[in-house]
């Protein structure tokens, strides 16, 4: 059986890198939403005052979709990960992003190594998790 170490918080444990063990849970437990569709969303009310996108970001090209969702009041969530590893471009593309929030008095921020989430004028994004 392999295993590694796994440090959390301070702690250290043993975790092993086999596959895991399946375990039967009780259906009271948890919620199926394999089901839910995103058009399902539209029978909860009025149109949205916001939408929260997601997006990988890979190219500098995908800057002015981020840009441009955020000036409509819109909130993006990054995965920069592909870019990571060419720290010029990626220094480059969040000065862009740095002045396109500028512009609109919104937020910008990690929450990763590899996800940002840009935010518009009116919404701040805590520096603190949640619970801590």
């Amino acid at each position: 059986m392999a295993a590694a170490r796994l440090i959390t918080r301070g702690r250290s444990r043993r975790v092993s890198l086999d596959q895991p063990s399946m375990r039967r849970i009780p259906d009271e437990q948890f919620f199926d939403l394999s089901d839910w569709a995103s058009e399902k969303a539209e029978d909860y009310g009025d149109k949205t005052a916001m939408v929260v996108h997601s997006m990988v970001l890979d190219s500098r090209e995908k800057v002015g979709s981020i840009t441009g969702a955020v000036h409509d009041g819109n909130v993006v969530l990054v995965d920069f990960s592909p870019m990571a590893s060419d720290r010029q471009v990626l220094h480059k593309v969040l000065a862009e992003l740095e002045r396109a929030v500028a512009d609109v008095d919104g937020d910008l921020v990690g929450v990763s190594r590899q996800w940002l989430v840009v935010a518009p004028r009116g919404v701040r994004v805590a520096r603190n998790r949640l619970g801590e």
